[in-house]
């Protein structure tokens, strides 16, 4: 869906269309009902007269509750910029769709959005009892980051002992996405892997799983580190070898068991690249899953 004048004209019902002509005919039968309900709320919008995206921007803060949560699922599938001002106002003033406005401002990737989930996050980390709610949507909004200064609060909420577990895990998963991940020369670097490394170790269930993750991510070749050894991985081996032979619980998070993700990031380790078939995919079809356990 591109972004600029052509979903800034159209009318909500085209938009909609468009994204169900794009999918897939499998993805169209499997999506078939929650699009049937999300061309009734289009139309209950036409009916408010709230008919194209700057209508609905503008509206709202003032829709009832149902058709707010679909106006924030709507600018983020759209990735309608114009939203960037009334986002920022929702996530401040309507505590029960911060997350929603936090995952949309991210897909929006404003730098002014960007700045203020540096600032909250910066305001958070330097008290005494950081707000957990508030860093998990921090984390939301900086998934995809566009700065060093973006990457910096990720590592720095994923490396804190003071925060739970699940937040650390949840920045860990966010850390995917930074490009100072890429380059071993970096302190960066360094921090994630040894804050990764502690973390496969550490009693919490989440953070072993994104640490994991994260030393996968960090071990993974790519152009910019293609010839270099992955030596330095070499401590972590033996307990994720150990976790891979005895560790069968789900992960939680709809993931799969602890063994397959330890199994993925010895395999990145020794060859510096994910298996052919990566936990992902071992694991498709299989309903057992780690229900997540928090917010």
């Amino acid at each position: 869906m591109k972004r600029g004048g052509n979903t800034l004209n159209r009318t909500l019902i085209h938009l909609h269309d468009a994204l169900v002509a794009s999918r897939s005919e499998d993805s169209r039968r499997s999506c078939a009902k929650m699009d049937r309900a999300h061309a009734a709320k289009v139309r209950a919008l036409a009916a408010r007269g709230i008919t194209t995206m700057p209508a609905l921007v503008d509206a709202l803060p003032d829709l009832p509750s149902a058709f707010r949560d679909f106006g924030v699922w709507w600018i983020s599938v759209n990735r309608f910029r114009g939203a960037e001002g009334v986002l920022l106002q929702l996530l401040h003033d309507d505590h029960k769709r911060r997350p929603a406005c936090a995952a949309a401002l991210s897909s929006i990737g404003g730098r002014k959005s960007e700045r203020e989930f540096i600032r909250i996050a910066r305001f958070q980390l330097a008290t005494e009892s950081p707000d957990s709610e508030w860093l998990d949507a921090v984390i939301q909004g900086l998934r995809f980051p566009n700065s060093p200064g973006a990457e910096e609060i990720l590592l720095s909420i994923f490396e804190s002992n003071v925060l739970p577990g699940w937040l650390r895990g949840n920045a860990g998963d966010a850390m995917s996405s930074c490009s100072q991940l890429n380059d071993r020369r970096t302190k960066f670097f360094r921090r994630a892997l040894r804050s990764a490394a502690d973390g496969i170790v550490n009693d919490d269930i989440d953070l072993q799983f994104w640490s994991i993750f994260v030393i996968a991510t960090l071990a993974q070749k790519d152009s910019s580190n293609s010839g270099r050894s992955n030596a330095c991985f070499a401590s972590v081996l033996p307990p994720l070898r150990e976790i891979a032979a005895t560790d069968h619980r789900l992960a939680p998070g709809f993931w799969w068991p602890m063994s397959a993700e330890a199994d993925d990031a010895i395999c990145v380790i020794e060859t510096g690249s994910w298996p052919d078939l990566d936990a992902g995919d071992r694991w498709h079809g299989n309903p057992a899953r780690g229900e997540m356990r928090h917010i």
